[in-house]
């Protein structure tokens, strides 16, 4: 007898756009995703009326309801409840907001399915742990690295969640950093490791050494693809803030000793000046017993890992098994 196959929709939440996607009990994307701006300005309610309009246009297009409701969205997550429980400010009015009683109230048919909420970046790692880079190691750190910076850590394909909601929000670490390269100063505090080592770290710091004014870049990417063409002062950011994320991640392998590193986010190729750095520093910093023992991999799901996390463990939640 052929096993069942249940059916999860998906959501991705993050401060720009919001996306939904059917995702199947063995780890299958069973349709296109679908998007829509994310009305961060606007707040909760608005915000719970998007990903609302999304459920309910893949609904139609799964000609059911879903067996299970999975969703990875911005900001800290109590997992347990489904609630907001901080946030960057990134999202006007999204701290506090409910959001599995929240879409209850807007999908009349959905009173009784099981929705699970966490955090994106932590979507994305259990994503990765179950069908991409990290599918064959027992712990896995999973690390993004965009306009901000998160991780998190998996053991056997879940998330290790932390008393506060808080584990793995790196980004907002105040971090000194002892190098050539300018840093943003809080008052009498370091900035926050990604406001130092994230995208727009890198459009910042190429501007304040003089980069090219005519190429003038918007995205920390468009800096990585200078470098990548031998613009000296774009390889001498990149490579920077490179070393900057591998000292940062030397304390968390000797704290939480993973199997493999996942690199996912807006993070260039193996070859590039920022990961030989990054991978460089990483080494250096580490006990000489440990260096041979850290793999590094760039993820393999890109944006549709999140998908997959959220639905995996909406899945774990109804006590569907997954394949």
């Amino acid at each position: 007898m052929a096993k069942q196959i249940y059916n999860a929709i998906a959501i991705d939440l993050g401060g720009t756009k919001t996306a939904a996607a059917i995702v199947n009990s063995r780890g299958e994307q069973m349709s296109e995703k679908i998007k829509a701006p994310t009305p961060a300005k606007i707040g909760g309610e608005a915000i719970l009326d998007t990903i609302a309009s999304l459920v309910e246009q893949k609904r139609s297009i799964l000609g059911k309801d879903p067996d299970v409701i999975g969703i990875g969205a911005a900001g800290s997550i109590d997992a347990e409840r489904g609630i907001v429980v901080n946030s960057s400010g990134t999202i006007t009015g999204w701290i506090g907001t409910d959001i599995v009683s929240g879409l209850r109230e807007r999908l009349e048919w959905a009173s009784e399915v099981p929705i699970k909420v966490q955090n994106d970046a932590d979507a994305h790692a259990v994503g990765e742990s179950w069908k991409g880079a990290g599918k064959d190691a027992r712990s896995m750190l999973m690390v993004a690295v965009g306009t901000g910076i998160g991780c998190a850590y998996c053991l056997d394909g879940k998330v290790v969640r932390g008393a506060h909601h808080v584990n793995g929000e790196i980004g907002t670490a105040r971090i000194p950093f002892n190098d050539d390269m300018p840093q943003i100063i809080d008052g009498d505090l370091p900035g926050m490791l990604e406001q130092n080592t994230a995208g727009p770290a890198m459009v910042e710091f190429y501007r304040r050494l003089g980069g090219c004014e005519a190429e003038n870049p918007e995205r920390g990417q468009k800096v990585m693809e200078l470098a990548a063409d031998g613009d000296e002062i774009a390889l001498r950011v990149t490579a920077a803030l490179g070393r900057r994320l591998g000292e940062v991640l030397s304390w968390q392998v000797m704290m939480l000793d993973p199997e493999v590193i996942v690199l996912g986010g807006g993070v260039p190729k193996p070859k590039s000046a920022w990961w030989q750095a990054m991978n460089e520093r990483l080494v250096e910093l580490l006990p000489e017993y440990m260096q041979s023992k850290v793999v590094l991999r760039r993820a393999k799901l890109k944006n549709n890992a999140a998908f997959l996390g959220a639905a995996r463990d909406a899945f774990r939640l109804a006590g569907i098994k997954t394949k």
